[in-house]
């Protein structure tokens, strides 16, 4: 293979991400001046939507429905709820000017995040406890002025995309409930369906939401040593209700100011997190659930079974297409070549027929992130597939997690050891204090990400009285 094919090696982290991303077609970033802002062929937007399906589809099991609401918003709107306004202030993109461009007598913002014109909905919208629990949600793109030096495909961008869940509960308990369920709802789709591992925290006061009671965030260690935040899920309390004006008349007939949650999976960052957890040296690995083609179904030519062996590989072909996203690929390429350009492209699997699988009616199935391969008979094909494919995430989980670097120490020297063997997190025992806080990142360079939820027998959710098991 020529030089002119080959990736950069995967510890070339930062030029074989960006690298992966474009070879692939998930991002074009060759928009001129647009410096955060990229375009997705259809293979990158195919994934994105099928990553937002599955978010879409434990959204709607839980009794979520979609809504649709503006991208700019009135800047006075953004600023009713203090702390979130200054929490956002410098990520803000304000328009100053409209049509023939005369100056706007009020500023408008495009959208940071959805809190400020959902919730002045809200206030509309809610009235009695018969309109609760509103459990609402809506996929959008959102804008933040990320610093330029800072901006990354995909992870860091000013503009991205994401599904913002926005919910409204009478009390404190059934927003603490709502918070385990959004917690659920991530598990299942990331851990479970992605084979994407991430650690659950609670993060610190001084780092929690603008306006939220407290903050539950998912985060996911990079190849590099960085971590990447690809999810939040916040109790508001009633920080946003009272000021929006978000009240229901109990039973009683008592007019009470409602509690809120939010939860945001963020769709390109996960799909971040996908491309540099689960690559390789050679290019893309995708879970299945997600591969825009989950086959490739690829003939190698023999001379004088040319035309048995395309036969064969239709009728592979026409046997999987309503089961599976399959591909045939009957192109002049040379199979050597087709096997590289796929793998780059993540295709979970890949059926090769050669003049021996024709003669035995056998499939060669080869697994992308391993390389397994196992002769399969043409008639169990598709139950020997759905196996493949169920357990698909379960062996990429087993994969990562031989690699990615968390450790646990309760001793202030093994943790200096491990920050220099450059271990991703680290748990240790800690007291949340503000002093030793700024010790950690002043003179180690340590951030402190949060509190591990779900583990070592603490509360389930912060507030919560159930015990995790």
């Amino acid at each position: 293979m020529s030089d002119d094919l080959k990736l950069p090696p995967k510890s070339d982290f930062s030029n074989w991400y960006t690298e992966v991303l474009f070879r692939t077609a998930i991002v074009d970033k060759r928009i001129s001046d647009s410096r955060g802002f990229y375009g997705y062929p259809p293979y990158g937007a195919q994934i994105l939507s099928l990553l937002e399906d599955l978010f879409i589809s434990e959204l709607k099991k839980t009794g979520h429905f979609p809504i649709r609401t503006p991208t700019v918003i009135p800047e006075t709107l953004l600023e009713i709820e203090k702390e979130h306004a200054e929490g956002f202030a410098p990520e803000v993109w304000t328009i100053t000017h409209g049509r023939d461009n005369k100056e706007l007598n009020i500023k408008k913002v495009l959208r940071p995040t959805g809190e400020t014109i959902i919730y002045s909905l809200f206030s509309y919208w809610v009235r009695s406890h018969a309109d609760l629990p509103l459990k609402t949600y809506e996929v959008r793109s959102v804008f933040r002025a990320e610093p330029n030096k800072a901006v990354f495909p995909l992870m860091r961008t000013h503009e991205f995309y994401w599904i913002e869940a926005h919910d409204v509960q009478e009390n404190l308990s059934q927003a603490n409930k709502q918070v385990s369920e959004d917690i659920e709802i991530f598990e299942e789709v990331i851990r479970n369906k992605i084979g994407l591992p991430f650690k659950r925290l609670k993060r610190p006061e001084w780092d929690k939401f603008a306006g939220a009671i407290y903050t539950c965030a998912y985060d996911v260690p990079l190849p590099d040593g960085k971590v990447l935040q690809i999810g939040t899920t916040h109790n508001l309390g009633q920080n946003f209700s009272k000021p929006f004006e978000i009240k229901y008349e109990n039973d009683q007939g008592q007019l009470k100011y409602a509690y809120q949650t939010c939860f945001g999976p963020g769709i390109s960052r996960i799909l971040g997190a996908i491309v540099s957890i689960h690559g390789d040296d050679n290019g893309l690995i995708l879970p299945p659930v997600i591969a825009p083609i989950q086959i490739v179904i690829i003939p190698i030519p023999k001379k004088g079974w040319d035309k048995k062996m395309i036969e064969f590989a239709e009728n592979t072909f026409n046997t999987l297409k309503d089961n599976f996203r399959v591909y045939l690929d009957n192109s002049d390429v040379t199979p050597g070549r087709k096997f590289y350009e796929w793998e780059e492209k993540g295709v979970p699997i890949r059926i090769e027929i050669g003049s021996r699988e024709v003669e035995a009616n056998k499939l060669m199935v080869v697994k992308r992130f391993n390389r397994e391969k196992i002769k399969i008979a043409f008639e169990d094909i598709i139950e020997k597939l759905e196996v493949i494919i169920k357990d698909y995430p379960n062996e990429l989980l087993k994969n990562v997690n031989v690699e990615l670097k968390i450790d646990s120490t309760d001793s202030y020297d093994e943790m200096l050891e491990l920050v220099e063997k450059n271990t991703h997190l680290i748990e240790i025992p800690f007291c949340d204090d503000p002093s030793c806080v700024d010790f950690l990142k002043d003179e180690l360079n340590i951030k402190v990400r949060g509190v591990p939820l779900f583990e070592h027998g603490e509360k389930s959710v912060p507030e919560c009285e159930e015990i995790a098991t």
